[in-house]
């Protein structure tokens, strides 16, 4: 007869303690996150260089202080079970912001953190751009790191720009309220079609046809804001905009 052994491996919780990767530590002091607005809350960035490995007991060498962290996205924020977030930097309770460079990216207030959950490969947006910044034109930059909030590990996150007016991302011209015509109206701008939820913003339709069906297509001014943009300004990027479709389909 022929005698079978079967070893039954023991299930047991991953318990996160070191990591190749920036680690971050998001401490909410008891408070949830939340849709808006950003709650204050203390943050740790632990770094110690390249090929060094981060543990979770070490000193914070990236950043420590203060934050405003809150969820971002919409389906992913409210489908998903690993959550985005948009945090921005502050000095202290009072909500100041504060511009810091972290893990080797130009200094900034405004960070995402993307959960990048329904891509298991966790490398599509990193990807895409990487390429566009080696070609020459700006892309969100981004590094991998390790997520802890309240001692829980939530995963691999990806540290991400926000895409925003900045010499060092989006380095367009500043529009004052006065910019109405001639050279000083033509921008910059920064358009967004995306959906609506989140911040408002100055919008216009345009319309999408395919197969016979239209769609009405959201575009948003994310810059200047919309308690910023004046009607001149408005028309100018709007009409710039159908033109070039118009010219498009034609």
């Amino acid at each position: 007869f022929i005698l079978l052994f079967f070893v039954v491996p023991v299930l047991q919780g991953q318990t996160f303690v070191s990591s190749n990767l920036p680690i971050i530590k998001i401490n909410t002091k008891g408070k949830a996150i939340v849709n808006e607005p950003k709650i204050l809350a203390d943050m740790e960035l632990i770094y110690n260089g390249v090929g060094k490995i981060n543990n979770v007991t070490d000193k914070p060498t990236g950043y420590l202080g203060k934050t405003g962290i809150e969820f971002r996205g919409s389906t992913s924020q409210q489908f998903f079970p690993k959550k985005p977030y948009g945090f921005e930097l502050w000095v202290d309770s009072t909500e100041k912001s504060r511009n810091v460079a972290l893990v080797g990216m130009p200094e900034e207030s405004d960070w995402v953190l993307n959960a990048t959950y329904n891509d298991k490969t966790l490398m599509r947006d990193v990807l895409a751009y990487d390429i566009a910044n080696r070609m020459g034109r700006y892309a969100t930059r981004s590094r991998y790191c390790e997520m802890v909030i309240n001692d829980k590990y939530e995963g691999l996150y990806i540290l991400m720009e926000k895409v925003k007016k900045d010499k060092n991302r989006v380095d367009i011209s500043s529009l004052k309220i006065t910019d109405n015509t001639g050279d000083d109206v033509t921008g910059g701008y920064l358009l967004k079609i995306d959906k609506s939820e989140g911040s408002k913003s100055k919008l216009w339709n345009t319309t999408l046809t395919v197969n016979g069906v239209n769609y009405t297509i959201p575009i948003q001014i994310e810059y200047p804001k919309i308690t910023d943009i004046t009607d001149a300004q408005f028309n100018y990027i709007k009409n710039y905009v159908t033109e070039f479709e118009t010219s498009l389909k034609g």
